[in-house]
């Protein structure tokens, strides 16, 4: 399916015009990236044929203790990371790692979140955001792969026969993206059908995703958008929407928007909207929300 823009290859992206891609994946110690802190980074450096040309791996302190349930989820401990260098020491050798943005593409899965989480350690270390964007395989996989019933990483890599399962450890999750992206034929993707994300600090600003500039377009004049949504209680179904904002929530980004057909202020996950068209003649909805506004 394709997204809003009509004509946003013109400004969106693409993935063809890369030499080389880095599959990059984060282990941390919670899901909010203002408060919650990076303790591993696994990224891998490959050309389109998918041969590997380099890998980064490398564990980082975060200057707290771990969380019980952080640990249950990848394994690491307080006694793993004792030694290891901080996010201030770490990251001008991944930054370095990423190298030119001009020919090297950025891939992740649910790529807001790590996009997130690395502009938030790199704010707190003072240093510049890059000029990278980071191809999102959670979205490129719903546009890609409606047929399939989950898109978590694990379960796309068994669904499509990809060598190995995804271990919550980063670099081994970083090579499950990269299978990913390779199997979702991402290199030859138009860019109408991607979405991206800037490196960005969600506690200072709201990422504008390049993949839904029709979004914008929406917000700006008022207009509205018919969607087909993968999610919530009505199904996929169109329906008509007033989109209002980008908000950014759990590591994952939400179009914040006027419902038509409940008459509410919801939230709608990002990467689950299938596809939008903008109603260019419609007028703008009431302003006026009923304040028992839910999410989705």
């Amino acid at each position: 399916m394709n997204p809003c823009n009509r004509d946003l290859d013109l400004v969106a992206p693409r993935a063809i015009d890369f030499v080389e891609y880095v599959a990059l994946d984060l282990e941390t110690t919670g899901l909010v990236a203002q408060r919650d802190r990076v303790v591993e980074i696994g990224a891998v450096r490959f050309l389109r044929s998918g041969e590997v040309i380099d890998r980064f791996e490398q564990l980082v302190n975060p200057g707290r203790p771990m969380s019980p349930a952080a640990q249950a989820i990848h394994g690491i401990s307080d006694a793993d990371l004792a030694a290891a260098p901080t996010a201030r020491e770490v990251l001008p050798s991944f930054l370095a790692f990423l190298a030119d943005a001009r020919t090297t593409g950025l891939v992740a899965h649910n790529a807001s979140f790590d996009a997130g989480f690395l502009g938030s350690e790199l704010r707190r270390a003072n240093y510049p955001h890059p000029d990278h964007r980071v191809f999102d395989t959670l979205a490129l996989a719903r546009r890609r792969r409606p047929d399939l019933r989950i898109h978590r990483l694990d379960y796309l890599v068994s669904a499509l026969g990809l060598d190995a399962g995804p271990t919550h450890r980063a670099l081994a999750d970083a090579y499950c993206v990269k299978d990913l992206w390779l199997g979702l034929d991402g290199p030859s993707t138009p860019g109408n059908m991607l979405v991206s994300y800037p490196f960005h600090d969600p506690q200072e600003t709201v990422p504008r995703p390049h993949g839904w500039d029709e979004l914008d377009r929406a917000i700006a004049s008022g207009w509205s958008v018919r969607i087909e949504y993968d999610g919530g209680t009505r199904g996929t179904g169109p329906r008509s929407i007033t989109p209002r904002r980008f908000e950014q929530r759990g590591g994952a980004t939400y179009l914040v928007a006027y419902c038509h057909l409940d008459l509410l202020e919801k939230s709608f996950r990002l990467d689950r909207i299938h596809s939008c068209e903008l109603l260019v003649e419609s007028e703008p909805a009431d302003r006026h929300v009923d304040p028992r506004a839910v999410s989705r």
